[in-house]
């Protein structure tokens, strides 16, 4: 799923008055710098003492993370950091007062925390998102033969989605420069690997050096990309862009593919319902507005919104295990009775039997296997029916 653009973690040092050419219009506001001014001086005055690449730490500043509540020692709050934010509430009480419009601070919109956690709803969305992910593939493993051909690549899609919700969950937690950046990596990590798995499932993984080849190709966009944002401050714009384009080309993809496969493969709707479903809420990832009660914003409703789909989604992959399960034990049939005298009819019936088991039905089988063709059954039936008659007795 498409991360979206997120915010630049930063505070103003007050005590050296430079503003960042990224702030935003809340922490660029003379309210905000008197604020942190004022809170520097009494609370954080002297906070920290730099000597021979060691820090020492002074007497207010132990008294402040003593006082502190655990999640807020865990979490890394600083003085300054908790200055920030009693600051930022000021400046908009201030602003609202006066009937100003409320502004964002470094890049992103005012929340309350809970419990230290910067932005508790998209927190808690992103763990929900992920859970799914845990959840299914464990139901893939009690259902899906390992012998599947996309077996191993659904589950790498899996712990793709795992990781990229737990860093999207630790960053909306705590705005740091690391978590940002992870949050980013990963995110695009579950974008272009959605990507890498829809031409894995039209080539095919059988022939290991077709495979590789396209995994070879989605890793080395995946590495410039993450190269591109290391360097230096983070590109918001460029980051955002790329994510919206490669995540609307995989669902214009996937669309296609499921449209042309719906006769043969009539499950493929569960695919095209999520990736519809994922251009439509994406709209939501791009508005912006402020938060509702503080808490709900537009990024947090992304978030909720996608919660519903891994389940939809990997009731599809389960489906496509089965199909092509059934589909490789009809070509290993095909083979083994090119030579053999048995009763071909037979091995059609356990063809199609094993299908209604799965949950597929027969009419999304391959058509050009002539095990399935009504006339080759036909022409069996016809000349078995002629060796009875000339095998009775006269």
């Amino acid at each position: 799923m498409i991360n979206g653009l997120g915010s630049l973690y930063g505070l103003v040092s007050m005590a050296t008055c430079v503003v960042m050419t990224t702030a935003s219009a809340g922490d660029k506001s003379w309210l905000f710098h008197r604020c942190m001014w004022d809170c520097n001086k009494q609370a954080c005055r002297d906070e920290t003492k730099i000597s021979k690449g060691f820090r020492q730490f002074n007497h207010d500043e132990t008294e402040f993370q003593s006082t502190q509540p655990w999640y807020m020692q865990w979490l890394q709050w600083s003085c300054k950091d908790d200055c920030d934010y009693h600051c930022m509430w000021h400046t908009v009480e201030e602003l609202r007062h006066d009937n100003n419009p409320v502004p964002q601070f470094h890049g992103k919109w005012p929340f309350v925390r809970f419990y230290g956690m910067q932005e508790p709803a998209s927190v808690l969305f992103s763990i929900l998102n992920g859970l799914p992910h845990i959840y299914m593939i464990h139901k893939i493993r009690q259902t899906v033969s390992p012998k599947s051909p996309m077996y191993n690549v659904w589950h790498m899609y899996a712990m793709v989605g795992i990781n990229t919700w737990f860093w999207s969950a630790v960053f909306h937690a705590r705005d740091k420069p690391f978590t940002e950046l992870m949050d980013y990596c990963c995110a695009f990590s579950s974008v272009v690997f959605s990507f890498c798995t829809l031409w894995l499932r039209i080539l095919g993984t059988e022939n290991r050096l077709m495979a590789g080849s396209v995994a070879t190709v989605f890793l080395s966009l995946y590495v410039y990309h993450v190269r591109f944002l290391v360097q230096g401050r983070i590109d918001y714009s460029y980051n955002m862009k790329v994510n919206v384009a490669t995540g609307l080309l995989t669902s214009a993809c996937w669309l296609t593919w499921c449209f042309r496969r719906r006769r043969e493969q009539p499950y493929v709707w569960k695919a095209a319902i999520v990736s519809i479903a994922v251009v439509l809420l994406l709209s939501l990832e791009l508005g912006e507005f402020p938060p509702y009660m503080w808490i709900f914003d537009a990024h947090s409703l992304w978030h909720a919104g996608t919660v519903w789909l891994p389940f939809l989604w990997y009731s599809f992959v389960i489906d496509d295990c089965h199909y092509l399960m059934n589909q490789q034990n009809k070509q290993l049939k095909v083979t083994e009775t090119s030579g053999d005298t048995g009763d071909v009819n037979d091995g059609v019936d356990d063809d199609v039997d094993d299908m209604h088991r799965s949950g597929v039905s027969s009419t999304s089988g391959d058509n050009n296997i002539w095990m399935g063709n009504s006339f080759n059954k036909s022409l069996y039936k016809m000349s078995r029916n002629k060796a009875r008659v000339e095998a009775r007795p006269h």
